[in-house]
């Protein structure tokens, strides 16, 4: 059994939504079964984890309630809530979206905001219309003839006309960019559609067009697209994992000197990626690397969205873009300054949804998700500090509390919280919690006669949970007056430590 698999399953029992997402962005198949026959979307309606239920709805998780599968689902959820959005979950919108990467690359079909296509393909009658406007790209990595074509008949040219019907032809295009379009696909169109498949090398279309004109009952209709919507999913992120490795990563140049330069800068323009920008990395030796990207990508990140869009100032960047691909040339951005690894994972989750982040990078990636504003890198970078026993044994609870501020990662505050409640009294020991405490009481926004400190909030929040106890508990413990009960119920203990963290304010001059 596959162990995301099995970690997806207990991130679905116990109800952790970023671990879930994290999980789920390393390909594994939302629809298997664990050791006990039971599916991820069954085990997070069992449990009621209804926020869990939602994110493996929208990232493919199928409740058909033909099936024995998505019956389980609708019977066993906890409560009328989980039961209400499985009922009204249509098959069709189940298998919609698998992926964030998918979302993107789909809107790329429509969304001409930042003019990011390189090459227009129409058939005769329409090429001064808009045509299809897409992405050489994409095109090659989705198809080993089109990436022949591109390389050789089509060098160099940005307007094609072909042949190909128009519907047959739209089928083809929305496939390469991962629209579900099996839905739409006429009969009549079936025998052209089949032949174009088999001669851009579609492989996984043609295989289902070849299984399609067996089946004629409409529930095997639905359950043979969910399956192949999710293998056309998982097949492209192989292939865009492939091509980053083999024409972005190996493709990149190392500047040693200034002198070398501009003829990294050629060879980079000129390499097979068909790049649209060069985006520049300069580690902390001050070594530096050209890596040849795409902005169609990158855009993905809402950093380098709002550097191309934005009016203003801004928009001047956007004009450049658009001179240096008029002027054959290419523009260059850069990154702060970072070690090459952590560029390359950024990249690798961009392009692909890699949620692979080494540990000994999970701060820098936090960091550098965090400037590109991409929030869910900015999760899947902070359950690897939580889960990683090799981070927690290299860095101490105060790196990650101080990160967790300047990132604003509530999670990993939380974490650092509960981190120290529980084992507070060797970490009073620490200088660096009474400098914790005055950073946190430094951050109130807005001053009351008694200040709210949040981390001595957060602690003694995680103290109740330490002991097992609920806010009415105390007051009820506080008036007995039977010391073996008192002791048995671990009330004292419980005093203790709230002692130790008023002990310290008192100490610090802090009132909290």
């Amino acid at each position: 059994m596959d162990k995301n698999f099995n970690d997806l399953c207990y991130a679905c029992r116990i109800g952790d939504t970023d671990n879930a997402d994290r999980l789920i962005s390393t390909g594994v198949n939302l629809n298997g079964l664990d050791e006990f026959d039971n599916s991820p979307l069954f085990l997070a309606s069992l449990c009621g984890h209804e926020e869990v239920v939602k994110l493996l709805l929208e990232r493919g998780a199928v409740c058909d309630r033909d099936r024995f599968e998505g019956a389980r689902c609708v019977y066993g959820a906890l409560n009328d809530s989980i039961r209400d959005i499985l009922v009204k979950r249509d098959i069709s919108k189940a298998v919609d979206i698998n992926q964030p990467f998918v979302m993107h690359i789909s809107s790329l079909f429509k969304d001409w905001s930042l003019n990011t296509h390189d090459i227009q393909i129409s058939p005769p009658k329409e090429i001064n219309d808009n045509g299809l406007k897409l992405h050489k790209f994409l095109l090659s990595t989705r198809s080993l003839k089109l990436r022949y074509n591109l390389s050789t008949v089509w060098n160099n040219k940005s307007k094609l006309t072909t042949d190909i019907p128009t519907s047959v032809l739209n089928i083809i295009t929305k496939f390469i960019y991962l629209i579900p379009v099996l839905h739409e696909i006429n009969m009549s169109d079936y025998n052209t559609l089949l032949q174009i498949s088999l001669q851009w090398d579609l492989e996984l279309l043609s295989e289902y067009l070849n299984r399609l004109k067996d089946v004629a009952d409409s529930s095997e209709k639905s359950t043979l697209m969910a399956e192949y919507q999710y293998r056309f999913t998982e097949d492209a992120r192989d292939q865009l994992k492939r091509f980053v490795n083999d024409n972005i990563l190996k493709c990149s140049i190392d500047l040693h000197s200034t002198t070398n330069f501009e003829e990294g800068i050629q060879f980079a323009e000129n390499c097979v990626a068909f790049p649209d920008l060069l985006l520049l990395v300069e580690n902390f030796n001050e070594d530096k690397r050209i890596y040849p990207c795409h902005l169609a990508i990158l855009s993905r990140a809402n950093y380098f969205r709002m550097m191309f869009s934005l009016p203003m100032e801004e928009k001047a960047t956007y004009q450049e873009y658009k001179d240096f691909k008029d002027s054959r040339r290419l523009p260059l951005i850069s990154l702060p300054s970072c070690d090459f690894e952590v560029a390359e994972i950024i990249l690798r989750y961009l392009y692909h949804d890699s949620s692979e982040i080494p540990w000994q990078y999970a701060i820098d990636v936090l960091l550098m998700a965090d400037f590109l504003l991409e929030d869910r890198m900015k999760s899947m970078a902070a359950v690897v500090m939580t889960q990683s026993k090799d981070f927690l044994e290299k860095h101490s609870i105060f790196d990650i509390l101080y990160v967790a501020w300047e990132t604003k990662m509530e999670r990993l505050e939380q974490f650092a919280a509960k981190v120290i409640a529980f084992d507070l009294k060797n970490y009073t020991k620490e200088t660096e919690l009474k400098n914790a405490i005055i950073k946190s009481s430094q951050m109130i926004s807005v001053r009351e006669e008694t200040d709210t400190i949040e981390l001595v909030d957060d602690i003694r929040f995680y103290l109740l949970e330490k002991y097992a106890f609920e806010p009415d508990d105390i007051d009820i413990l506080s008036e007995e007056k039977d010391i073996q009960l008192l002791k048995a119920s671990g009330i004292l203990d419980y005093q203790q430590d709230v002692a130790i963290i008023d002990n310290l304010l008192d100490e610090l001059t802090l009132q909290a």
